[in-house]
């Protein structure tokens, strides 16, 4: 009878095997013509979200720039001066020249006009300029990434790749 029985399973796997092998595989488009597909909804989110926690400051340009007068001071900070009170540098925002005279340490870290050139391009993590048509800043403010987001050093100290949602602990 225990014979009788293994046979009877082996040959029931063998039947749901082969049955499973001719099913077609269904056509339905997994995307409906009015909501579209959850992946691509969740991508599109997910990227709206990055870029609110990039890049908005929630209005803030209003204390930081408007109160305080923060831009007042950045228009003559130096980029060594900003990396050492712990800002950072994105160097994905950067072009690949400006990457290669950094790392061969032809670009003038000392000089003012490269930090607003820097705050132009969306470079510093966490710091949105507001320019004059001169190019001096008129306000700046601040948003999330400026405390939440890092760089992994991967050009020079306080310059690299952004790392979003790890703490900024050098920021002074």
């Amino acid at each position: 009878m225990g014979k009788h029985h293994l046979l009877l399973a082996s040959l029931l796997i063998v039947v749901i095997a082969l049955a499973a092998q001719n099913q077609t595989p269904t056509t339905e488009d997994p995307s409906s013509s009015f909501l579209g597909s959850a992946e691509g909804n969740s991508q599109a989110m997910i990227n709206q979200g990055r870029h609110i926690f990039r890049f908005d400051t929630f209005g803030d340009e209003a204390f930081w720039g408007g109160k305080l007068k923060l831009h007042e001071t950045i228009n003559h900070l130096t980029p060594n001066q900003a990396l050492n009170l712990g800002l950072k540098v994105d160097s994905a925002a950067l072009p690949s020249t400006v990457v290669q005279a950094i790392q061969s340490g032809t670009v003038n870290l000392n000089d003012p006009a490269v930090t607003l050139l820097l705050i132009k391009l969306n470079a510093v993590l966490g710091v949105k300029g507001f320019f004059n048509e001169n190019g001096t800043l008129r306000s700046v403010g601040l948003t999330c990434a400026v405390c939440h987001s890092t760089v992994d050093n991967s050009i020079a100290p306080s310059i690299g790749k952004r790392i979003d949602g790890l703490a900024n602990r050098d920021l002074n």
